[in-house]
């Protein structure tokens, strides 16, 4: 096995020998692909095989099919292949729905994450499966978005979104009585800050065809970006996707990524260690070809030591602390104050702010009430975290 770059293990966002064996039996070619896939199927006991590999199985049937494999598995896998076409038709039609009623009323809309990746890169849709679609509206018109929904059949998950909301969060869940999860977005996403700090991603949105009608979608940069950004953190499903879907947006854009943007969005954002650990994986392990300026300038980047401790935070289990550390960022992101010190005095109200809770005594016995809950949950089981909207 391939040595891996410093603290590769840390967070379930790294796959593990095994998932690593499987993404190469799904993306690799030739003699590659067939002897990673043999090493896979004899170590892992397909019959308790993770939610995380389970996802990957579409890409693995079709990859052995382009192969001529023929094996008894094979028609297992087929089965995967197929309920992801299905369950994504069914997603498919949802967003034409959304997007229709949102054009409607003069609602400007930009499809993210895999309901753009899949046209954009997959060119099908039985090969990456989905749980929900993600769109972004203005922030000045999520309110008006949110409540438009709701007269539709959608319902929020969580509390009703308010204007308080749209300072301390960056997107909200709804669902609608089929099931179907739309994670709406005010914000590109979490590290985003304020408004105007996705202005650079909104200059420069392209549009597809969807079905027939155009839909607003990021650039192709912008969507690497927000890939490697969003896929490095921890999630109790072992969020691989970021990896083929990496993988698959540079196969298919081949030179058109502007890598200069690419570090500069890093820099601004304060993102770098991000950018650095999973391109140097992807290079490392699955020999993503690179710019060879590109791979040397990925060497050089410098993370700061904030930069360092969120995205070690962000490859933690979910725990009061790991949570309140998330806020902590989120609150450096989203404030206006300078200084560390105006940034402490000010953090017990966006924590207010984010829990909805009157004052600071609340406030206490709201995190004591929270902590006593988490202990008694991980008592019952180590299992079922609620991730933030």
């Amino acid at each position: 096995m391939t040595t891996r770059i410093n603290d590769i293990k840390d967070g379930y966002f790294w796959p593990t020998p095994e998932q690593e064996l499987l993404l190469k039996a799904s993306l690799l070619k030739g003699e590659n692909a067939i002897k990673a896939w043999h090493e896979w199927a004899a170590s892992v006991d397909f019959d308790t095989l993770d939610a995380g590999s389970q996802r990957l199985l579409p890409m693995l049937y079709k990859n052995l099919v382009k192969h001529n494999v023929q094996h008894p598995a094979i028609n297992i896998y087929k089965g995967f292949y197929r309920m992801t076409w299905y369950k994504n038709r069914l997603i498919r039609n949802r967003i034409n729905k959304v997007l229709g009623l949102l054009k409607t009323n003069n609602l400007p809309a930009i499809l993210l994450k895999g309901a753009a990746l899949v046209p954009l890169y997959y060119k099908d849709w039985a090969l990456r499966p989905m749980n929900d679609f993600d769109l972004m509206v203005q922030q000045k018109n999520a309110i008006k978005t949110i409540n438009i929904l709701q007269k539709n059949g959608w319902t929020p998950v969580a509390s009703i979104p308010d204007e308080s909301d749209l300072l301390v969060r960056h997107a909200c869940t709804l669902i609608d009585d089929s099931g179907v999860e739309l994670d709406l977005h005010w914000h590109i996403m979490a590290e985003s800050g304020y408004a105007e700090n996705d202005y650079n991603f909104i200059n420069s949105i392209k549009t597809i065809d969807l079905d027939g009608g155009n839909v607003s979608v990021l650039s192709h940069t912008d969507q690497l970006f927000h890939i490697l950004v969003h896929g490095a953190r921890w999630n109790i499903v072992a969020p691989l996707r970021w990896i083929p879907d990496s993988i698959m947006l540079m196969q298919e854009t081949g030179s058109n990524i502007n890598w200069q943007r690419l570090f500069h969005e890093a820099r601004s954002r304060c993102l770098v260690m991000s950018l650095k650990k999973t391109l140097g994986y992807l290079h490392e392990v699955f020999n993503t070809p690179l710019p060879s300026d590109i791979t040397s300038n990925l060497r050089k980047l410098n993370p700061s030591l904030t930069e360092r401790m969120e995205f070690w935070m962000n490859g933690r289990p979910r725990s009061l602390i790991r949570d309140i550390c998330y806020l902590w960022f989120r609150h450096v992101r989203t404030s206006r104050s300078k200084g560390n010190l105006k940034l402490m005095l000010k953090f017990p109200f966006f924590l207010r702010r984010f829990w909805k809770v009157s004052d600071d005594k609340s406030l206490a016995v709201f995190l004591v009430l929270r902590l006593i809950t988490k202990i008694k949950n991980k008592k019952k089981s180590s299992l079922g975290f609620n991730q933030f909207a």
